[in-house]
């Protein structure tokens, strides 16, 4: 049974210990249903992301803003998750072997999804920075932001995913077994609490910086209405400081949606860590927190189909591009059509 000190690699429940035999952490009716349930999340966050890739590459107004640039990147990020992270975690969480029990190579199945869940949290910092100077510093923004430091930033968020993911190889006893009872290790516990703090406060600080962007945002729109001479520059004027506004509103719904996908796991990390629970509850906590987790690969995609014009016609653009037969328009029709109901908002 479960000591209640199960670390963030996990115990499969097995009571094998050196020689693994080959079998399966569920039934076999489960592990369909949990195959099926996870291959559909990586497969939308594949095409899902590729539409965006794709969207970006061939709108020229998408790659004039920066804020795009690290929508792009993060889209490259969702990309991974769904093409090597999603994989390996279904391995590693429905397989019995010696590949998917031993500590030395069990981390590693677990490796791909940490690092792009990290990568996502500092792109997603690095957007409410980004979106903070626009609103905040309107006139100097284009001289602040530029693409080379939007790219300079992005190397420097990925180096520091890498090194946060994969300190605790240097440090973790390999030959340690997680088909059996021997599997606390006091490495992987420090991770765990390690990145739930940093989770928690890179959370911090985007709720505080939106919550400002927002409210400065709302400001600048009564006083240019007010300050604004003529009722032409009035218009402009406005419409200006609401794209900004509708902007911020964009990337705070992609923010809200990553908490509400990353808070579950959050808490799987600390329910695990200091409660006593049975296989059965250790099993449906398990998939039930990582779920969202990983489902948040392919909500990015939808949110820039709802929100933005110019990436819900690059969508369009490419699967007519790939299928003629799936749109019934021409793109540059569909455009038009669908730019007078709804404006670009990132």
């Amino acid at each position: 049974m479960n000591n209640g000190n199960t670390p963030l690699s996990d115990a499969l429940p097995t009571d094998l210990i050196g020689h693994v035999e080959f079998g399966l952490v569920f039934s076999l009716v489960g592990t369909v249903l949990f195959y099926v349930v996870f291959l559909a999340i990586a497969v939308g966050s594949v095409v899902g992301n590729i539409l965006v890739i794709i969207s970006y590459k061939n709108d020229t107004s998408l790659r004039r803003q920066q804020t795009n640039v690290f929508l792009a990147s993060l889209a490259a990020m969702d990309l991974l998750t769904g093409l090597v992270a999603i994989p390996s975690y279904m391995a590693a969480r429905t397989i019995i072997s010696e590949v998917t029990c031993s500590m030395s190579t069990r981390y590693f199945l677990f490796l791909p999804g940490m690092i792009c869940g990290v990568s996502s949290v500092t792109h997603l910092s690095l957007i409410a920075i980004d979106r903070y100077i626009a609103i905040s510093r309107p006139l100097r923004y284009p001289r602040i932001v530029t693409k080379r430091r939007c790219v300079v930033a992005l190397v420097i968020g990925a180096i520091f995913s890498i090194i946060v993911c994969t300190w605790p190889v240097v440090s973790m006893d390999v030959e340690q077994s997680f088909c059996g009872e021997q599997r606390t290790d006091e490495v992987i516990n420090f991770l765990v609490i390690g990145l739930c703090v940093v989770i928690v406060l890179y959370f911090g600080v985007m709720i505080f910086c939106y919550a400002h962007m927002v409210r400065k945002a709302r400001k600048h729109v009564r006083i240019r209405r007010r300050l604004s001479k003529c009722a032409e520059s009035a218009q402009t004027n406005a419409q200006d400081a609401r794209s900004r506004l509708r902007a911020t509103v964009t990337v705070a719904i992609i923010m809200g949606a990553f908490i509400i996908c990353w808070l579950p796991i959050v808490f799987k990390f600390l329910f695990l860590s200091f409660f006593q629970y049975s296989q059965e509850v250790f099993l449906i906590v398990q998939v039930a927190c990582e779920l969202p987790f990983y489902a948040n690969s392919l909500v990015n995609p939808i949110i820039y189909g709802y929100r933005n014009a110019h990436y819900r016609v690059g969508y369009q653009r490419a699967v007519h591009g790939c299928c003629p037969c799936l749109a019934d328009k021409p793109p540059d029709v569909i455009s038009s059509v669908y730019s007078k109901h709804r404006p670009s908002l990132v």
